[in-house]
């Protein structure tokens, strides 16, 4: 298991403050959506937007890589794909050629290799076209297919629309050939038997987006039974099937309802691993897309982080079909020491319970029967008139995170409350949480609210309190994180 290693300035060791301690971030410069997400000969393999000259976007960008043997330790790579006479490698997708579609591995081992697909963003015209590059030595170094010249160009879109650009690519069974989904204005799909020469398919105006990702599961685990999921950006996303209509591959939603990936502010721009086998994994840009430059006033030399791998599937709530997320269970290397209680009873009155913890990282779980109170609260990262709280009102049902106090503020607008409704189980509700320097992730009852927060450093404090009436903590552990660097 390889961690993450700083390449030019080892003194530093990741130790800024705010520096996310086991989250993906650049060692300097911007980072913005992830790309090329794909899993290879036991290596997940994990491409972002970037930008090395300043923690603040330009139109040029860049692919930063890191990969790892699980999804919680990374290991840094060198760029693996960067701007060229066509333009910047603006965002896109990675797939798995196992039976060399393309012929363009006949000369690996095992007749296998990457292909990634990318929007060459044309610098002054704004010109959006879909280029690719494969890989034969698993990921690390990368050729532009003929020299980066797009393999469906701005001519290739029926709706000659000019905002066509990240493309996310996948194997279709039934119609035994390979797909894309194209966006940034209009969702376009095409079809393509080489991974080379592509047709185009469906075309859906009424459905606009950026990021598209696109992908089946099935239903409450019943193999037989699958849908679609479409994601818009990693904000929204729409259930349904893909099916020929008119004889074009098209989705079609069951209805127009959009559904929220996150209770939180801070996702965008999230993708799916390919090729997992029998796992669907998320991972987004963590970042509200209102405010992704201020934050860079706060961090430095850096701008930019990724959420948590999150594991999801579809289930039927209350008869509709959701998307479900929980934390990956890889995640679970990432503890270290153990802080657990059990069966503990809590009033008003009773004494903090965390008082003697001081943690600026660290997981939580906890089980508390809530029948006897009005409300629990976890008060995180407190001190020096800050903290931020989760927690749940029995009464109206609600799960809350308060950052209104957690620190500094990258905008105005900044401080909030976020809040979902969730149904405790015969009085029961159960949290999952990751509190890293400058983000917390929630998790209950396959919700999550994605935040990021900047205390102190200092502010390190933990607190556990309980209003109207009695509480019973039947378990609660707390694990202090390693971290991912050396």
């Amino acid at each position: 298991m390889t961690n993450m290693q700083r390449e030019s300035n080892p003194q530093a060791n990741y130790t800024e403050a705010y520096r996310p301690q086991y989250h993906i971030t650049p060692e300097s410069g911007w980072l913005n959506d992830p790309n090329g997400m794909v899993y290879y000969h036991g290596r997940y393999h994990f491409f972002y937007q970037y930008y090395p000259d300043s923690k603040f976007p330009a139109d040029i960008k860049y692919w930063g890589h890191v990969s790892s043997e699980d999804p919680a330790h990374w290991e840094q790579h060198p760029v693996a794909l960067a701007p060229d006479a066509y333009g910047s490698i603006w965002s896109g997708s990675a797939v798995v050629d196992w039976n060399n579609t393309s012929g363009l591995f006949d000369d690996t081992a095992d007749k296998t290799g990457l292909v990634a697909y990318y929007t060459s963003f044309e610098l002054g015209t704004g010109r959006q076209r879909q280029c690719m590059a494969y890989s034969t030595d698993d990921g690390i170094t990368w050729q532009k297919y003929k020299g980066g010249a797009p393999v469906i160009d701005t001519d290739d879109d029926p709706l000659s629309d000019g905002a066509f650009r990240d493309p996310k690519v996948f194997w279709h069974e039934e119609s035994g050939q390979w797909m894309m989904i194209v966006a940034g204005g209009p969702v376009r799909f095409y079809s393509s038997s080489n991974l080379i020469d592509w047709k185009p398919q469906g075309m859906q105006p009424a459905i606009t987006t950026e990021c598209p990702d696109f992908y089946r599961l099935p239903v409450d685990g019943d193999e037989s039974r699958q849908k679609w999921v479409l994601s818009g950006a990693g904000v929204w996303y729409m259930i349904g099937d893909f099916k020929e209509v008119d004889g074009l591959w098209t989705f079609v939603p069951d209805s127009d309802q959009r559904y929220n990936f996150n209770f939180g502010p801070d996702v965008y721009a999230g993708q799916t691993f390919s090729d997992v086998p029998g796992r669907r994994i998320l991972m987004e840009w963590m970042v509200h897309i209102g405010y992704p430059f201020e934050t860079g006033s706060i961090t430095d030399p850096w701008n930019g982080a990724i959420t948590l791998p999150y594991e999801i599937r579809l289930e039927t709530r209350e008869e509709e079909i959701k998307l479900v997320q929980e934390p990956v269970e890889e995640l679970a290397d990432l503890r270290s020491k153990e802080h657990s209680w059990e069966n503990l009873l809590l009033t008003e009155d009773t004494p903090n319970p965390l008082a003697d913890l001081q943690l600026d990282k660290c997981e939580i779980l906890a089980r508390i029967d809530m029948s006897g109170a009005e409300e629990a609260a976890f008060d995180l990262r407190l001190g020096n008139n800050q903290v931020t709280t989760v927690s749940y009102n029995r009464l109206t049902g609600m799960l809350s995170v308060d950052r209104r106090a957690s620190g500094a503020n990258p905008k105005p607008d900044f401080p909030d409350v976020y809040t979902k409704s969730i149904k405790a189980q015969n009085g029961i509700i159960e949290l999952h949480m990751f509190l890293d320097w400058s983000s917390l992730e929630v998790f209950a009852d396959g919700s999550v609210c994605t935040a990021l927060i900047y205390p102190d450093r200092d502010s390190t404090g933990l607190g556990l309190r309980v209003a109207g009436g009695t509480a019973k903590v039947e378990r609660l552990q707390i694990f202090e994180q390693a971290s991912m660097f050396r």
